[in-house]
């Protein structure tokens, strides 16, 4: 196998792991189920509720969850907080010079027309609570 090959490979692993997260905790509490039953159950001293650990993988599939709504929630407040820095840097200069020449090639004009424009951010702030 060559090298691309590799790292195809190894990026679906990744891609898996991640995938089928929920499924290998299911495979986890099924191939272990005895041993929840009788040490990680809450439950395992009140018998009449015959939780037979359901309340362990209850307990595992709701902090997985619980990690997943965490990090996509940190993820969208890392892309808001990029795109507005993006948009309200302290100050953005912008020059665009334009050819008259390019614009009416059939024209006698000789000057180059220059515009600069400036945009600072003092136009957008917050008001103030003085």
């Amino acid at each position: 196998m060559t090298v691309k090959n590799y790292i195809a490979l190894f990026l679906l692993v990744l891609i898996s792991i991640k995938t089928l997260l929920v499924p290998v905790v299911y495979l986890d509490f099924e191939l272990r189920r005895d041993f929840i039953i009788q040490n990680l159950c809450e439950n395992r001293f009140k018998p009449q509720l015959k939780c037979n650990g359901q309340c362990y993988l209850a307990k595992k599939l709701h902090k997985i969850a619980e990690d997943n709504a965490t990090k996509q929630t940190e993820k969208q407040g890392q892309s808001i907080k990029k795109i507005l820095e993006e948009v309200f840097e302290t100050t953005t200069f912008s020059a665009y010079h334009l050819d008259v020449k390019q614009i009416f090639p059939k024209s006698n004009f000789t000057y180059q027309l220059s515009i600069y424009t400036v945009f600072t951010t003092s136009f957008f702030h917050p008001p103030c609570l003085a």
